[in-house]
């Protein structure tokens, strides 16, 4: 609603006249034109690609199963067990045969703590 500068009278918007006293009104100003959308970007790499382009892969919440976890630590344990067995068997020095008697008792120490760890961790979840 629009006001008279004369006299002061409310008359709507779209009047150029006061109808009380016929003074022209102060002519409101039109809002500019909202933007109009037009669509995403073009992406010049488009055809690049047979198909078009390829949509990017989003990371994924990668979560290790307890039995992979098993699986890897029991692999990277047994590793070890069979160097030891290989350096057992081909080795005529006695000091390389009491290293590698060494290892094998250290690493089925380990694999029983890994055993030990996964049956606790079963368990408790």
């Amino acid at each position: 609603m629009a006001f008279c500068p004369h006299c002061g009278t409310q008359s709507p918007d779209n009047y150029t006249q006061c109808p009380n006293c016929g003074a022209s009104l102060p002519q409101m100003q039109t809002p500019p034109p909202q933007p109009v959308y037009q669509g995403p970007p073009q992406n010049p790499y488009a055809g690049a690609y047979p198909g078009g382009p390829q949509p990017m892969m989003q990371p994924q919440d990668a979560v290790t199963s307890a039995g992979a976890w098993f699986g890897w630590t029991m692999l990277l344990g047994i590793l070890p067990v069979i160097g030891a067995v290989i350096m057992l068997s081909a080795s005529n020095d006695p000091s390389a045969k009491n290293y590698a008697k060494l290892m094998l008792i250290l690493q089925a120490v380990v694999v029983g703590l890994y055993i030990l760890f996964f049956v606790f961790a079963a368990v408790m979840s």
